[in-house]
């Protein structure tokens, strides 16, 4: 074990010194694991036995307004997905005060943070409570973490669990988000959250609603409520944190956290179709938010960089997105933890001719990741990373040589799989785009072009090391770096 450590350790150090980007930094968010960041994670995160997995739900448009009890259970497409993948029993809120400590059983559970009227579990000092941060902030978030960390808390005390694990989706991430930093419930500082996952969420905030005033076309797509003003960057730099984009709560130190995000912005109904020409043109997206709204961009002083997944589908969809599940799973398992760069490649037929131009020719990378475990053990076989090129969220890479290596140093893959698993399929294909729209939104270089350079694929064993990788016009390294847990 110490060996294997190591080894990691020394990948890791040679990844820093293997050469600078030639392009500036990912648009997907790329963050290398430190040689600190491997000891910590070696000896903080081991899963705990006794635990509890809360899916905390999204946006509803009416949802403010339900009337009812909040703090319930909350059960959907989504959620049902999660139950079979996961192969957890669902409990509901209602079920909890006769449940078995002496038994105990890990669980999944819900909860619906809408509605008017206090659940049958809380007493004065709660009702009193939210009734408090319900007058201070107009309802919204706040409120909404303030009655998820109460369910929490709730859970703990009757079933006994040690610690609970979330997955949010979409808002609910934000509501997850002010419940930690915040330190609701000293669910945080009690150390009593294992795992967070967020799936699809509004991490930094939205863009979309960002853009909204008294004014705004965009005022035609949202129904006004405390919620859609409190999800704006703005209102989060003045109301949680100066810095929305850094994950810079030091709640954070004992949490490990993962983030899932899509890119698929393509659909006849998605909303960014209609903003993103008024604000500026194409981003990456998913339909409804920006990409990086979705993650964490910076980790200040931290134990561990999270996880983070790309899957191109849609926001709407996610609930039927199989590879979404997948690494769920493998990130509630949490043992083995899989990193894959390309850490250099080079281009031996560049088509365009590059001594006609300052800059060369702007070449992107497009990757796919399957897992073989995922197939056999959930039925799965959909792509658990996708980073393709119609995203718009691919790094560009300027080659002015023909034949010349250049260091990338770029992400494929970077999550957990499942404990058995023993090789991953990737799948690379490079593009010349020469500017393509998707990536240069300046009206002067809209010339949308894209020529294969070929597909590589490469069965890679879970085992550090390098390993070549070749197609028609290009070849590289790809890095394998494994941490288990």
């Amino acid at each position: 074990m110490i060996y294997k450590f190591l080894l990691i350790v020394s990948l890791l150090v040679f990844t820093a010194c293997g050469g600078s980007y030639n392009t500036s930094k990912e648009k997907t968010g790329d963050n290398n694991l430190s040689i600190d960041d491997i000891n910590a994670l070696n000896t903080r995160f081991k899963a705990t036995t006794k635990t509890i997995t809360l899916y905390v739900h999204g946006y509803r448009q009416e949802g403010f307004e339900k009337e009812g009890d909040y703090g319930r259970g909350w059960y959907n497409t989504f959620s049902k997905n999660l139950k079979k993948f996961t192969n957890l029993p669902m409990i509901d809120y209602q079920d909890i005060p006769n449940y078995n400590k002496e038994n105990f059983y890990n669980f999944l559970t819900s909860i619906d943070y809408y509605g008017q009227t206090p659940p049958s579990y809380y007493n004065q000092d709660d009702i009193d409570e939210v009734k408090e941060i319900d007058q201070e902030y107009g309802g919204g978030v706040p409120k909404y973490a303030l009655i998820v960390a109460k369910y929490a808390k709730y859970l703990l005390e009757e079933t006994g669990a040690e610690k609970i694990n979330i997955i949010s989706v979409s808002m609910g991430s934000f509501v997850t988000r002010w419940m930690i930093e915040k330190d609701l419930e000293s669910l945080a500082s009690d150390k009593k959250i294992e795992k967070w996952l967020s799936v699809e969420g509004v991490v930094r905030g939205n863009y979309a609603l960002s853009q909204v005033d008294d004014g705004s076309i965009m005022n035609l797509f949202f129904t006004n409520s405390p919620e859609t003003d409190q999800m704006k960057y703005e209102w989060i730099e003045e109301n949680l944190n100066s810095n929305p984009n850094e994950m810079n709560s030091p709640y954070y130190r004992d949490i490990l956290v993962g983030q899932i995000s899509l890119t698929d912005g393509t659909q006849e109904n998605s909303l960014m179709k209609y903003v993103l020409p008024i604000y500026g043109g194409f981003q990456p997206n998913d339909g409804f938010q920006l990409l990086k709204d979705t993650y964490f961009d910076s980790i200040e002083n931290y134990i561990q960089i999270p996880t983070h997944t790309i899957l191109h589908g849609d926001h709407v969809d996610i609930k039927n997105n199989y590879g979404a599940f997948a690494n769920m799973v493998s990130f509630l398992d949490a043992k083995k933890r899989v990193r894959v760069t390309l850490i250099d490649t080079t281009v031996t037929d560049i088509h365009e001719d590059i001594t006609s131009n300052n800059r060369g020719s702007e070449i992107v990378f497009e990757s796919f990741v399957s897992s073989q475990k995922a197939k056999e053990r959930l039925d799965i076989d959909a792509f658990v990373d996708e980073r393709v090129y119609e995203s718009g969220a691919l790094r560009i890479h300027n080659y002015n040589e023909v034949g010349a290596t250049y260091a990338l140093n770029e992400t494929l893959f970077d999550s957990f799989v499942l404990s058995d698993e023993k090789e991953l399929e990737i799948r690379v294909e490079g593009y010349e785009i020469d500017r393509s729209t998707l990536y240069d939104i300046s009206e002067t270089n809209k010339v949308s072009k894209k020529e294969s350079l070929g597909e590589a694929k490469k069965i890679v064993p879970l085992k550090n090391g390098e390993y070549d990788i070749s197609a028609q016009d290009w070849s590289g390294k790809l890095r394998v770096e494994v941490l288990e847990m």
